[in-house]
């Protein structure tokens, strides 16, 4: 029963002002961002010193913490930069600070000794031991590796009175907890220092050493083979179990994704932890939020190693691509009254005729055929939205300012 067990804190990513703000309108517990230095997703986006404390501001107006990365290896010579980039942070009231190096939190104590400290999946925790040894360095929260089993997690939860957090949905890494040396290798971008190229994302073909030009796919498909690739972790189904073991924080990955991919992953699993709360996270419930992930881009989900009992899933991953079922064709802009209706940010093309998706903050996704559609930047109505266009949908009525919009492929 779920009656002494507290509801775990969501945790969602945002790579920018604009995601965090669709990750505390969607349900989100709290988000977790980065910096313009160290952290794990230094090369794209991330927060400017003036744009964590406007985001700070935003969250905490909404009763949501704020977490901020500096996960990646600090190297010796750059620790002089480190502490000054530290020293920068003093005056922001951040929720938490994510760390890996031990450097790192050596420094983090020091400069900020206030501050909450969360220990990185990076530092690839495995058992109770190793999480006990984190609360004496100060640590409040711990995210285990990855790689653990339920047996073991169980375990960790009954000998550790430390915040316990996982992930539970998004991408994994073929390297240990993501420690990863591919990128690196094939493209001088270093994973550990958040430059990560995704090689393991890459096709691959086996080529004869004599015949340069001649390539063979690595299994017989002419579409060639993922042989590094990983697929996509989802415990939507387990939910429940890590609720009653008391895990402490739920943790979505993908701090380079899209709006909509943050609203979707955040609005299912707010809705799960809701129906666990209320005790109506029933299987039927499951199926529809299995559902309406797969709105989302995302390659074939895996329960990951915490579940599986024939591993034969993580190993075989012969074209594990994406799947993309549905298209993010834009997001909410204004309201036009002359035509009642939404002025939407194309992302992707889209035409009249076309049913569109509509996805809202606590509300069941709702479906629109488009029968006209008014061009904003000369007035005219059109048949067909380009990304960039900036387009009137004609008697949809109002919806809320976050609203995500897909059509179905």
């Amino acid at each position: 029963m779920l009656k002494d067990k507290k509801i775990p804190e969501l945790l969602v990513p945002a790579n920018n002002l604009n995601i965090l703000k669709y990750a505390v309108n969607y349900g989100a517990d709290a988000v977790y961002v980065g910096g313009k230095e160290f952290n794990l997703r230094s090369i794209r986006g991330n927060f400017s010193i003036e744009e964590l404390e406007e985001g700070i501001h935003y969250a905490h107006k909404y009763g949501v913490k704020l977490y901020f990365t500096l996960n990646s290896i600090v190297y010796d010579h750059e620790l002089a930069r480190f502490r000054k980039y530290l020293n920068k942070l003093k005056t922001i009231n951040l929720d938490g600070i994510i760390v890996s190096d031990f450097g790192a939190l050596e420094l983090v104590k020091e400069i900020l000794p206030d501050r909450r400290v969360h220990i990185s999946t990076q530092t690839n925790i495995n058992n109770h031991l190793g999480v006990n040894f984190f609360k004496k360095l100060g640590a409040s929260r711990v995210n285990l590796a990855r790689e653990i089993n339920f047996s073991d997690l169980k375990n960790i939860r009954d000998r550790t009175n430390i915040e316990i957090e996982i992930f539970i949905h998004g991408a994994l890494c073929i390297s240990y907890s993501g420690r990863c040396m591919l990128s690196k290798y094939m493209t001088g971008r270093d994973a550990n220092r958040g430059e990560c190229a995704h090689s393991c994302r890459w096709k691959y073909y086996l080529m004869e050493e004599e015949r340069a030009n001649l390539f063979f796919p690595v299994e017989q498909d002419k579409r060639g083979t993922y042989i590094y690739n990983s697929r996509d972790l989802c415990l939507l189904t387990e939910l429940k179990l890590l609720v009653e073991i008391g895990v402490d924080a739920f943790k979505i990955e993908g701090r380079i994704k899209t709006e909509n991919y943050v609203s979707l992953t955040t609005w299912v699993y707010r809705r799960a932890l809701d129906y666990i709360a209320q005790n109506k996270f029933t299987d039927q419930k499951i199926s529809y939020l299995t559902r309406e992930l797969d709105k989302c881009s995302h390659r074939n989900f895996t329960s990951g190693f915490m579940f599986l009992k024939d591993r034969n899933e993580l190993e075989d991953n012969d074209n594990v691509g994406y799947i993309k079922k549905y298209r993010f064709i834009g997001v909410y802009h204004d309201f036009s009254n002359k035509y009642n209706g939404p002025i939407i940010n194309v992302k992707n093309q889209f035409k009249v005729g076309e049913v569109i998706d509509i996805l809202q903050p606590y509300k069941n996704p709702k479906k629109f055929m488009v029968r006209k559609m008014i061009s904003v930047s000369d007035s005219t109505e059109t048949e067909c939205a380009n990304p960039n266009d900036l387009v009137i949908i004609c008697d949809l009525g109002r919806l809320n300012p976050f609203s995500i919009f897909r059509v179905k492929n």
